[in-house]
């Protein structure tokens, strides 16, 4: 009995992956430089770039956040770890010389970790952001996700407020102190 049409595509589909991956991989030059190892396991990264053009890593942890120099790519230096909650998950976005993380981990009550990185790699100063949002009664200790768009206004996700719906800051009006603008709809897409 002849195979149905859709059948033949999973093959085809297959080695047509693997044909453009070798020619991607296959095109490029790529040479690791350096790595770092941690003890706990990552779950994101994101950059920062100094005023003087240094590059920092910013990485999330099961147990916090590491802000890492990479001023010499084949060294990279760590310059400050940020203990946490264990969490599975952290995310990271930067605004200005702010870095703002979640963490959505039941049972943390971080809030919305701020990381000034205004004065690197001299010293980095942090603050856990845990307002009462309008209308709740308690206040904001994780969220799974957020974003920052090009104006400035972030956007929490998956939090424990609102349902889980999007909460929006302001973290450009005032640098480092997100001011709450509103909620949409409390469901969490």
């Amino acid at each position: 009995m002849p195979q149905p049409f859709t059948a033949l595509l999973k093959p085809i589909f297959a080695l047509c992956l693997v044909f453009f991956t070798n020619q991607l991989f296959s095109q490029k030059q790529l040479e690791l430089i350096s790595q770092l190892d941690y003890v706990s396991l990552a779950n994101d990264v994101w950059g920062y770039t100094a005023p003087d053009g240094t590059e920092y890593a910013l990485v999330g942890l099961r147990s916090g956040v590491r802000v890492v120099s990479w001023a010499a790519p084949a060294n990279p230096v760590e310059i400050q770890y940020i203990p946490g909650g264990q969490s599975t998950w952290r995310d990271l976005k930067t605004w200005g010389h702010f870095a703002y993380v979640t963490t959505d981990q039941p049972g943390t009550t971080e809030g919305l970790l701020v990381i000034d990185l205004s004065d690197v790699p001299n010293s980095v100063n942090w603050w856990n952001w845990k307002p009462v949002p309008p209308g709740q009664t308690d206040s904001l200790y994780t969220c799974h996700n957020l974003w920052i768009d090009e104006n400035g206004y972030c956007y929490l996700s998956g939090c424990d407020q609102n349902s889980g719906g999007i909460i929006i800051l302001d973290v450009f009006t005032e640098p480092g102190q997100p001011q709450f603008v509103s909620f949409n709809d409390p469901v969490y897409a």
